[in-house]
């Protein structure tokens, strides 16, 4: 991309015309979509041990080389790097060097495995790495020749904390390679976002870049708001008056506008950021709508309140949808009329009916503590795959103020969308993308499909020692959670740590209810204790410590154990159900064992769990023997297998259907580029 002449640098990313990007597949194609994806990771997605063998060999013999000398190697590297000429040797003698620079300032020598995962991110793939494979220090080199290029380097992980953390943690390393550092927060001010993003290298959750995207958008001069202004700052007659006015103009749209360009990112938990953020689009609204005035969403929880499952209405819990029956849509005329009195406009049937759904959903399948918690007078929303808090996220077409209505909080009218951007689409306008995770082989389909980017499996520094138990099946959750006590307490009392893993923050905090009634100590991480995470984390791995979690313990931290606790068999994962996709499960797993500790992981499941509810198939379902604590038999676990993959298979729908929508935005963003 090249910037327009006679328009200020930081505008370049408005104005120039978008890469063209991929599309989602049809019919046929998308076999060959899958067929293609294959053929990438055989290729790009190879390990090339004899060359990472070679690196480190480099790297050990230019550990002996003084200071000036190595600085000199790091200067020639990213002179190579501005003339496009780092590559083959070169490239392998600046990994080389970066290995040796890693060393002398943060006191890490990289391993080769680590040094692999490098490779394969700068051949554009995501590297698959196990939990506390050190995935933070191996984007360090990756970063680093990007960033030698000079066109910035967006390292995009899942909030503010590890953004912050993994800057000041491995600032010294990219000063010493001659390249600035910036961290992205919620509280900057658009100065502050204006020199973060001149860094060679910044990091930032990726909430950040895309609605200040998003925001650049709105008043970027090829705005269709202020194609006037632009006519008028960039032609006039006098020649006097007309430079002096451009450049008023250029200095008003600088302040405006903090983004320099897309050029290069690096994804941290790849598959939470491209895959699960995939389904809700980012989206910047202003002024209120008239569609729907709080007070009808009130109206229509009152009308809801007097309805019955079954009998006025049905929930489709896999497909997340309730329909009125014929008894409902009378009774809830009824109650329109008589009890409520909804104004003309919504007493139409279609309105109403439309209206009582809402809060039908909002009441049936959004559920506190579980889909949102509310702090103060607000509801936020709760990733159902990290468990993290969505803040400045709201659900579209009303349900928000649905939801808002049910738990009598002051109701906000729909906001008009002003700009709106999907984050594939969005994360598709990156000239080079990769990422890393350590879960991103069961999406590795659709992050080809989506991303082109092939998925590179890397071996871990040292064996997995870690032990897996048999599943064990309850037909209730009060059986289970009971069960699950018993087994922490014994546990506990040998002094091993245990991690309990839940799906919802209500069953966290019914968990760490029964542990404490049950005698045995824990503490609580979940959406609601964000603030405490790290200090958590921190004593998780202690001798005899008992945490409850939901999967937010599972993104972007490291359970260290102590001396006394790995001596005592390390680390033990409770899972107290399985999730809708196996990877989170894998990721929960993954807290025990981590670089060749010890450890142990198993799973307690009931009949009542909500993968069960919503997916579990009611022929198996019927005729699967369930002993209250037993060992899932054959049918027990076909039944929990069908589950996982009808509840994966109807994320990738819904994840396709967003796509379809988000593809017309395209055209949007290549008009406003023309």
């Amino acid at each position: 991309m090249t910037a327009v002449p006679g328009v200020n640098g930081s505008l370049w990313s408005s104005l120039a015309r978008p890469e063209p990007r991929p599309q989602p597949a049809k019919g046929a194609d998308v076999l060959g979509e899958r067929v293609n994806g294959i053929a990438a990771r055989i290729t790009r997605g190879r390990t090339e041990r004899r060359r990472i063998d070679r690196i480190c060999d480099l790297s050990d013999a230019l550990s002996t080389r003084t200071e000036a000398e190595l600085d000199e190697l790091v200067a020639e590297s990213r002179q190579l790097a501005r003339l496009h000429r780092l590559s083959g040797e070169s490239l392998d003698r600046a990994l080389a060097a970066g290995r040796v620079v890693i060393a002398r300032e943060l006191g890490l020598m990289l391993h080769p495995e680590q040094v692999m995962g490098a490779a394969a991110m700068l051949r554009g793939c995501v590297a698959e790495m196990a939990t506390g494979e050190g995935k933070t220090v191996t984007a360090i080199l990756a970063a680093s020749v990007m960033g030698w290029a000079g066109h910035g380097v967006h390292v995009l992980t899942v909030n503010d904390y590890l953004a912050s953390r993994d800057a000041e943690s491995t600032r010294p390393a990219y000063e010493r390679m001659g390249l600035a550092v910036g961290v992205l927060r919620d509280e900057h001010a658009p100065p502050e976002r204006r020199a973060a993003y001149a860094a060679d290298v910044m990091y930032a959750a990726e909430k950040q870049v895309i609605f200040d995207a998003l925001r650049d958008r709105l008043v970027a001069p090829v705005s269709p708001r202020l194609s006037a202004a632009l006519l008028d700052e960039l032609t006039a007659h006098d020649v006097r008056a007309r430079g002096d006015r451009t450049e008023l103009g250029r200095e008003r749209w600088s302040r405006l506008i903090v983004q320099r360009g897309l050029h290069a990112a690096i994804i941290d938990e790849a598959d939470s950021i491209l895959i699960d953020e995939a389904i809700t689009p980012a989206i910047i609204g202003e002024g209120g709508s008239e569609e729907a005035p709080a007070e009808h969403h009130k109206a229509a929880g009152m009308i809801a309140d007097g309805l019955h499952r079954d009998e006025h209405y049905r929930v489709d819990d896999r497909a997340r949808r309730v329909r009125l029956t014929d008894r409902g849509r009378a009774e809830a005329e009824r109650r329109a009329h008589t009890d409520v009195g909804l104004p003309v406009f919504w007493a139409g049937p279609r309105r109403r009916e439309e209206l009582v759904g809402l809060a039908l959903e909002a009441r049936e399948l959004y559920l506190r503590d579980s889909a949102y918690i509310v702090q103060g007078d607000e509801v936020v929303i709760v990733d159902e795959s990290t468990g993290r808090l969505l803040n400045g996220r709201r659900w579209q077409r009303g349900l928000h103020q649905a939801v808002e209505a049910k738990e009598g909080l002051p109701v906000r009218d729909d906001r008009q969308t002003t700009a709106r951007i999907g984050y594939q689409r969005f994360f598709q306008r990156y000239r080079w993308l990769a990422g890393m995770s350590g879960t991103a082989w069961e999406v590795r389909h659709e992050l080809w499909a989506s991303y082109r980017l092939p998925v590179a499996r890397i071996p871990t520094h040292r064996p997995v020692i870690r032990t897996r138990g048999p599943d064990r099946v309850f037909r209730t959750e009060r059986a289970k959670v009971d069960a699950v006590v018993d087994r922490a307490k014994r546990y506990h009392a040998g002094g091993r740590p245990v991690l309990i893993g839940t799906r919802s923050v209500a069953d966290s905090e019914r968990v760490a209810r029964a542990l404490e009634s049950g005698g045995v100590p824990c503490r609580v991480l979940n959406a609601t204790r964000e603030a405490e995470e790290a200090a958590i984390v921190a004593e998780a791995g202690r001798t005899g410590a008992v945490t409850v979690a939901t999967n937010m313990a599972g993104r972007g931290t490291d359970i260290k154990l102590d001396d006394d606790a790995r001596m005592r068999g390390g680390l033990v994962v409770i899972a107290t159900e399985h999730h809708d996709e196996r990877r989170v499960d894998r990721q929960l797993f993954g807290r025990a064992g981590r670089q060749g500790d010890p450890g142990h992981a198993e799973v307690f499941c009931s009949l009542d769990d909500e993968l069960i509810r919503r997916h579990g198939l009611s022929l198996l379902k019927r005729f699967a023997v369930i002993r209250d604590g037993g060992t899932a038999g054959p049918l027990s676990k076909l039944l929990w297998w069908a589950a996982q993959a009808t509840a994966s298979g109807t994320g990738r729908v819904l994840r396709a259907e967003t796509a379809k929508q988000e593809a017309a935005d395209e055209v949007a963003w290549a008009d406003l580029a023309r």
